[in-house]
């Protein structure tokens, strides 16, 4: 079905009202194809010829070259461009070579591993080497692991596996000794918290490898990125040589822009929901992306008897393989998915992808809309915009899709909270030395020290605590608390989230979906950190009203503005849940009090302290207390929602406060601070891009068609104050006046 087509079906729906707000064409493109090297190995060259390809596509090559040239590298080109083929060739070609050499391939997802030994095995059959490849992860049978260890020269793994082996790196002696490649596939999703964390698990891997004599080369394949050599140079601690230039063929593809925000009777998801199944319907086979798993659980649950299914992390194995097979085989006609999906799981030709809301940078939202279209024919995408502060601004200023204005990935080095977990964890794998010029790793080891963690001797430091230090550091978080949440009779666990999350989401009286299903919780027991919640339905849902104080422990740099100043520094956050409200349809039906003991943590910030009124030197007096405190509140609501746009992150991984009473300097305030404990580089990259930024609020909320603030330009579903006191008006005169140059 074509472009067109598809805009006919959706736009003679009886539920359309206008919601297309914009239409694209993305032209066709030619592949460039080069000679494959007369030097690759035979066995390598037998491959490429089972799979019927007689030439290579420009980066192929070039990947191929620089890794034959002794170079680690990066491969950041967009999804379907063969980046598999990029990275497994010089591989093949270096085991055909060397009969012992072995190879770690790292994934991000457990499904993508699977996917990946189908291929491998089609390569060892060709190539007629002895490769023995093997998935060895939290699903892979104790008894089988043995022998993977002792014979398979290809394994198959993730970070979280590797931070868990590591420790018995003996059992491994023979493959690392042997280690010529590692191999980090999907690399684009190392950022932020995770990336952090994976940055320092493959430090250590390095590290093991090269006490066994091994120094392998390093190649990586990722989405295309604003900073491939910088995300590569931090993940791996290697100077990685960048192929980017895309070779591959792409068909034309239709971006259709559409508006959930309207009309106002009629919620997002039931509208993604119509979409999607209109799609289906037409003979489509459509993956719809959502950004939650309840989103994709409850998305799938309006369907009805349409031949459709919901996807996501958490499903078992034998659960996700019998969905993949059957969508690739056509039994089911359209699959809503979390990003489980927008890798490179294999599941056939798709016609059209349904984005249910902005996915969170530009990189994903081409990663998951590149899923369709794969073998070069025309394809369909159609973003659907939330209701929503960044999913409205898009839909009125797509410059940065169309461009493919992708933004840099983040790695975190400095965070001492990450890296003490990580330096003791590699003190107890071998002994660990902390050259001198590693100033901050050699402060925290003093620390861990004096705290009885480490101990000196004449090989290193070594581990002296009385724990497994490897299961106290969780790389998709930062805190080591977590809460199990259970169903109250069965005691069945629903799952678990950091204790944070369980203060404002599990805490008692709150309503909590869970597989579409409704939940309310009786009891958090902080001590036994068990939330136990109840099966009830209900027609209302909860927010939790959040108390915030900030205290300025340091300050780094400014940046002045017209009539404030903005400064990078560290602060310490408390914060508390006060109670919650219940609402029904938008509306105040009840709450209650709690009480609950505050968090504190200590992160970056930018704050913004103001000098002058709004206006700048020479206005009017201040407006009353409450309006300049309603403006400074929309604000910082405003720039929440957009900064992902230039920072690549969730809009969760910030936070603000807004206060009449700075406790700097006394006055009106603005922080946006780092979400994270010790922060992961947000705050510095936000100050650099400050100017921009403000802007960017400043044409948002002129532009929304709203009077005083709706959820499109400055009120928040997150917001812990019930989004009062509120100022539209006044946040446009501020971001207006701190753009105006000084």
């Amino acid at each position: 079905m074509t472009g067109t087509e598809v805009q006919a079906v959706l736009r003679s729906a009886p539920w359309y009202r206008g919601q297309i707000a914009s239409v694209h064409v993305l032209p066709a493109r030619e592949g460039r194809r080069v000679p494959v090297p007369e030097s690759l190995h035979p066995a390598a060259r037998r491959f490429l010829d089972a799979a019927g390809i007689s030439s290579l596509y420009e980066h192929q090559a070039r990947t191929l070259d620089a890794v034959a040239r002794g170079r680690d590298v990066v491969v950041a080109t967009p999804t379907a461009s063969g980046k598999t083929f990029a990275f497994l060739l010089p591989v093949l070609d270096a085991l055909a070579r060397d009969d012992d050499a072995t190879a770690l391939f790292l994934y991000p997802l457990k499904a993508l591993t699977n996917d990946q030994m189908e291929v491998l095995a089609r390569a060892e059959e060709a190539t007629g080497l002895d490769l023995a490849p093997a998935v060895y992860d939290g699903d892979t049978p104790r008894a089988r692991r043995p022998r993977i260890r002792q014979t398979a020269r290809i394994v198959l793994s993730n970070p979280y596996e590797v931070h868990e082996t590591l420790p018995y790196h003996g059992l491994w002696r023979r493959f690392f000794h042997h280690l010529s490649f590692v191999v980090m596939d999907e690399a684009h999703r190392y950022t932020g918290v995770f990336g952090s964390h994976v940055a320092q698990v493959v430090r250590r891997l390095l590290r093991v490898a090269q006490a066994y004599g091994a120094t392998p080369r390093v190649v990586l394949a990722s989405a295309s990125i604003a900073n491939p050599a910088e995300h590569a140079a931090r993940l791996t601690s290697r100077d990685c040589e960048v192929v980017s230039d895309d070779g591959a063929p792409s068909g034309a593809r239709h971006l259709l822009l559409y508006d959930a925000s309207r009309p106002d009777d009629r919620s997002a998801a039931l509208q993604t929901r119509d979409v999607f199944l209109a799609l289906v319907g037409a003979g489509c086979k459509t993956l719809c992306f959502a950004r939650a798993r309840r989103t994709a659980e409850f998305l799938a649950s309006l369907a009805g008897e349409a031949p459709i299914a919901p996807y996501r992390a958490g499903y078992l194995p034998e659960e996700r393989r019998r969905v993949e097979r059957a969508f690739k085989d056509g039994t089911l006609r359209g699959l809503v998915s979390t990003s489980a999906l927008e890798l490179g799981v294999d599941i056939g030709d798709l016609d059209a992808v349904v984005l249910s809301g902005y996915p969170g940078s530009v990189s994903a939202f081409w990663q998951q809309l590149g899923r369709a279209g794969r073998r070069g024919g025309e394809s369909v995408g159609v973003f659907v915009a939330q209701d929503d502060i960044l999913d409205q601004y898009l839909l009125r200023h797509p410059e940065p899709l169309l461009a493919r204005t992708y933004e840099p990935a983040t790695v975190d080095l400095a965070n001492e909270h990450i890296l003490a977990g990580h330096l003791l964890c590699a003190a107890s794998e071998m002994p660990l030395d902390v050259p001198e010029d590693r100033v901050p790793d050699r402060d925290i080891v003093r620390a861990l020290q004096a705290r009885g963690l480490l101990r000196a001797s004449d090989r290193g430091f070594l581990y002296a605590g009385t724990t497994r230090p490897h299961e106290a550091v969780h790389l998709d978080r930062i805190g080591e608390t977590s809460v199990a949440v259970v169903e109250a009779g069965t005691r069945n666990l629903l799952e678990t989230m950091d204790l944070d999350r369980a203060l404002r989401e599990v805490h008692p009286g709150a309503v909590y979906l869970h597989q579409a299903r409704t939940y309310v919780s009786e009891s958090l027991d902080l001590a036994g950190l068990v939330a136990t919640l109840r099966r009830e339905d209900v027609d209302h849902h909860t927010q939790a009203l959040v108390q915030k104080d900030v205290e300025v422990v340091s300050e780094t740099r400014t940046r002045p503005l017209r009539g404030a100043t903005a400064t990078l520094g560290r602060i310490r956050v408390t914060h508390r849940v006060t109670g919650f409200l219940r609402k029904r349809y938008g509306r105040v039906v009840g709450g209650a009090d709690l009480d609950l003991p505050p968090r504190s943590f200590e992160t970056t910030t930018v704050f913004i302290e103001m000098e002058d009124p709004p206006g700048g030197a020479g206005s009017q007096a201040p407006p009353p207390a409450e309006d300049l405190l309603g403006a400074l509140h929309a604000l910082e609501h405003t720039l929440v929602g957009l900064a992902p746009l230039a920072l690549a992150c969730d809009p969760s991984d910030l936070a603000g406060l807004s206060t009449l009473r700075s406790p700097r300097g006394g006055g009106p305030a603005l922080f946006l601070y780092d979400g994270h404990e010790g922060g992961i580089g947000l705050a510095e990259r936000l100050l650099d891009d400050l100017p921009s930024i403000l802007g960017r609020a400043a044409r948002h909320l002129a532009e929304c068609r709203c009077d005083a603030g709706c959820p499109s330009c400055c009120l928040s579903p997150r917001c812990g104050h019930d989004n009062q006191p509120m100022d539209k008006a006044g946040a446009l005169a501020l971001a207006r006046t701190w753009t105006r140059p000084t």
